[in-house]
């Protein structure tokens, strides 16, 4: 994957959230595992109102995102108009230089579908490649808190922070 990499946005189908579920991460990143795979977890994530997203590229699945509360945690300051992301690159493709890239077509295809004023991410604390990422892209730590003994920081782009020279070639 590099930036010339055309990505595909559509609703999460089963098929793709049984896939995801399935998804294992190294350790320390393990802390992102997704919960075991049941009915239940595969009807939340498709979903219509929690808007999660596959991201497909001519490889096949490489990710998802969700856009709106589903981005959010217990204890965090959400009060502010923001558009929360949730996300995930596969596991194989982690630590790898794609991080960028993929956030990148994420963040344009929330400002394309969803036209928000800002948007929003919750990362853990310890998540240092993530937040390194994020801060390359313009967004700023709004505020720090604890949930089930990890730090969180919550961080936010506005729109108007968001360089349309930077913009990646997300598909619609």
């Amino acid at each position: 994957m590099n930036t010339r990499t055309k990505m595909a946005f559509t609703p999460l189908s089963r098929s793709e959230a049984e896939e995801i579920l399935l998804w294992r991460y190294p350790p320390p990143y393990d802390f992102y595992n997704p919960p075991l795979l049941t009915a239940g977890i595969i009807e939340n994530l498709i979903a219509p109102e929690w808007q999660f997203h596959s991201i497909t590229t001519e490889t096949g699945l490489i990710g998802y995102a969700s856009f709106g509360p589903d981005g959010q945690l217990p204890g965090g300051d959400y009060q502010a108009e923001a558009l929360d992301l949730g996300l995930g690159l596969r596991p194989d493709l982690t630590g790898a230089g794609f991080g960028f890239d993929f956030v990148s077509a994420i963040r344009d295809f929330a400002y394309e579908r969803f036209a928000p004023e800002a948007l929003r991410v919750t990362v853990a604390g310890f998540n240092n490649r993530a937040l390194r990422i994020y801060d390359r892209l313009g967004f700023v730590t709004v505020s720090h808190f604890q949930y089930q003994q990890t730090s969180y920081t919550i961080l936010q782009l506005k729109q108007t922070a968001w360089p349309s020279a930077g913009r990646s070639q997300a598909a619609k």
